[in-house]
């Protein structure tokens, strides 16, 4: 059943984990600018600041990337029109042993859920056509890719797609990309393996358009994980009170339900909207979210709107979940809580999120 929750939820972070929350032994990308290689991650999971686009090759990326100043800032990683040059670095978790490796970067037009199965044949190349750049790092030190990956933008794949926007991940191949077979394989692919790193945001400029944006996205299911999934599509925001958000997806569930999010006004800070609905292996789509300037004030640079999506994790596979670390246990009884007296309290484990961070004209 498609149930729509209009919920003032403030989001929480995972309070049930079975990991120790030790420092990750290896080479590892952060999951945002907070993040420091904790075992499992904190949220949000899809803002690595190691991934980073430039318009010029940087003369010598290792002295400029790893600098403190440089590692508490959160570059750019959208391409622009023309050669776009992304470097990746990461930081030696390790207590002893230098880390000598490789790093790959890959792409995709820009998708909800970043299954591994949508990205992994879409690799970024140097510009001497090699697929992996070496870096090394002593313990405790920041190690920067040698050479950029590049992306001539656009591409034919940005023009024919139904995306708007574009998704990267970024590999340690010390550790090989997963197939991933179950949903909560996919949440433990996004919340735990610290060798991995995602940037899937977009910033946007909440006066163009008569204060307002449209920006599209695929969800696409594999085949591969063999069952249907409940799942809750939530928006949040920071910084936006009295605009409006909307979500809609173009096709309808296999049971017949449409997804989406009526454009509801925000009340207050860090208020959530959501919608929860079955969806099957093999379901592709195009899911839009949608802003509107009704306050009509100008929001304050790096506000920003969040699409995150939560897999519900049933009884039978309730161990299974504890066991990896993947519920969000306080968010799920929040939830729960909201939609009415007759829902009991859900486990649920994050699966995919998108950021947009607001760059009003001028700011």
């Amino acid at each position: 059943m498609t149930k729509t929750m209009n919920t003032k939820v403030t989001p929480s972070r995972p309070v049930i984990r079975a990991a120790t929350g030790s420092t990750y032994n290896g080479f590892y990308l952060r999951d945002n600018l907070a993040s420091t290689g904790t075992v499992p991650a904190v949220g949000p999971y899809n803002l690595c600041p190691d991934i980073i686009q430039s318009s010029t090759a940087i003369p010598d990326p290792q002295d400029t990337l790893s600098t403190l100043e440089s590692w508490n800032r959160m570059y750019n990683a959208e391409p622009a029109p023309g050669d776009n040059y992304y470097y990746v670095r990461g930081l030696n978790g390790a207590s002893s042993g230098k880390f000598e490796g490789a790093v790959s970067l890959f792409w995709t037009p820009a998708e909800l859920i970043l299954f591994p199965s949508l990205w992994k044949h879409n690799q970024l190349c140097t510009a001497s056509g090699s697929e992996t750049v070496s870096v090394s790092a002593s313990p405790g030190h920041i190690g920067v890719a040698a050479e950029p990956f590049l992306l001539p933008w656009p591409t034919v794949s940005s023009q024919s797609t139904r995306s708007t926007f574009a998704s990267f991940i970024a590999q340690n191949t010390a550790v090989a990309i997963p197939t991933i077979s179950s949903w909560i394989e996919m949440s433990q692919f996004m919340t735990q393996q610290l060798n991995f790193g995602s940037r899937n945001a977009k910033s946007f400029d909440p006066l163009a358009n008569a204060g307002t944006m449209l920006e599209r996205m695929g969800i696409s299911i594999p085949l591969t994980l063999g069952e249907s999934g409940t799942l809750q599509f939530m928006l949040t925001s920071a910084g936006l009170v009295g605009d409006t958000l909307g979500l809609i997806v173009d096709q309808y569930t296999p049971e017949q339900k449409v997804v989406q999010i009526l454009p509801t006004q925000i009340t207050q800070e860090e208020e959530l909207f959501g919608v929860q609905a079955t969806i099957d292996p093999g379901f592709t789509a195009s899911l839009a979210v949608q802003y509107w300037n009704t306050s009509k004030q100008v929001p304050a640079r790096g506000s920003t709107i969040t699409l995150s999506v939560n897999y519900v994790v049933p009884k039978d596979q309730l161990d299974a979940a504890l066991l990896m670390g993947v519920i969000d246990s306080r968010l799920g009884q929040e939830i729960a809580r909201q939609l009415g007296h007759d829902v009991k309290p859900q486990a649920v484990a994050p699966i995919g999120a998108v950021t947009f961070v607001a760059v009003p004209s001028g700011s």
